[in-house]
């Protein structure tokens, strides 16, 4: 009688152990084929996004994308604080984060592997162009002394936080001044710890670089205290127009900051790049999310509300991703 049952047991045994197999080769097969489990797939569940400093446009900006991102795919996203267009660059090409706010002649630079890169960044490509307007703002107290960039020659200037890409704007303009970063007695810090060390009286200058109006200025206006923007006098502002191919002119209303004068600056255009690397199936499925969606993007910060599907027709700075690039021929904004 023992035999029978040994032998049955081993048969329930066997079957089981049948069963077992065929159903974790079916669960290896599922997760191997199941996008969501690898970050460069088409379902990708992770998305990290590089910004800037608190103070500027590009962190609202990103968060707006991180949400898109979220709501529309089923992502996980995050907005990352980081030192700004400069090291995004870097960040991108490493996987450090997967999207980038940066700035068209940083990614151009960066690609290249020119000043102030000393290597090629090969793993960048475009996600979108013309998200903003990054202007040149240059804010003081009233009581300063200072009316001219050339003033600041031996002050206490804020360039922004280390890493971003203000700082080479901020060396071409003072170029033309004849001044260079050496005869500032520069900090780099994010810009709304910035303006509470102007308020503070800690610094005499600080150099915003970002879509206006800036909510670290917008601060300082809420506080009352009497400060001022510094304009760039007109033959100043001629040199530097033909001397640099990447910067436009641009002039701030008295409302932008209650300010006494509009003020007459520079700018240049921000981009969002995206790691070359990065699965065709899912960028193209995020560029399709954040445009049909483009409202969420342009009521983060007023300096996105005129990004537009029709400003993709521009060349991009930099090759597109296939995935953008797709869709972008879908939607017949490109050829």
């Amino acid at each position: 009688m023992k035999k029978p049952v040994s032998f049955f047991l081993f048969v329930l045994l066997a079957l089981s152990l049948i069963a077992c197999s065929s159903g974790n080769g079916s669960n290896a097969e599922q997760s191997s084929s199941n996008p969501s489990e690898t970050p460069n797939s088409g379902g990708s569940q992770f998305l990290t996004i590089g910004t800037a400093g608190t103070g500027g446009a590009y962190y609202p900006i990103g968060i707006s994308i991180a949400k898109i991102a979220e709501d529309q795919l089923g992502a996980s996203a995050t907005a990352q604080v980081t030192g700004g267009a400069l090291e995004n660059i870097g960040l991108v090409q490493n996987a450090e984060v997967d999207i980038a706010v940066t700035q068209s002649p940083m990614a151009v630079a960066g690609l290249n592997g020119t000043e102030p890169y000393k290597q090629q960044n090969d793993n960048i490509a475009t996600l979108f162009n013309g998200l903003s307007k990054g202007i040149f703002q240059l804010v003081v107290m009233e009581s300063s002394g200072i009316n001219s960039v050339a003033d600041l020659k031996g002050k206490k200037v804020v360039l922004g936080p280390s890493g971003g890409g203000a700082i080479n704007v901020i060396t071409d303009i003072l170029s033309v001044y004849d001044l260079g970063v050496d005869d500032l007695d520069p900090t780099y810090v994010a810009y709304n710890e910035g303006i509470t060390m102007l308020s503070d009286n800690n610094v005499d200058a600080v150099i915003v670089q970002s879509a206006a109006p800036a909510p670290a200025i917008k601060e300082l206006e809420a506080s009352k205290n009497e400060f001022k923007l510094i304009s760039i006098e007109p033959d100043k502002l001629e040199v530097l127009l033909e001397k640099y191919s990447y910067l436009d002119q641009i002039e701030l209303s008295q409302d932008m900051y209650a300010t006494k004068n509009a003020t007459n600056t520079v700018y240049l255009t921000n981009m969002m790049i995206v790691r070359k690397d990065l699965d065709e199936e899912f960028v193209y499925n995020l560029t399709k999310s954040i445009f049909e969606n483009i409202q969420q993007v342009q009521a983060s910060h007023p300096a996105a509300k005129e990004l537009s599907l029709e400003l993709q027709a521009k060349k991009a700075p930099i090759p597109l991703h296939p995935g953008a690039k797709r869709y972008f021929e879908e939607q017949g904004v490109i050829e």
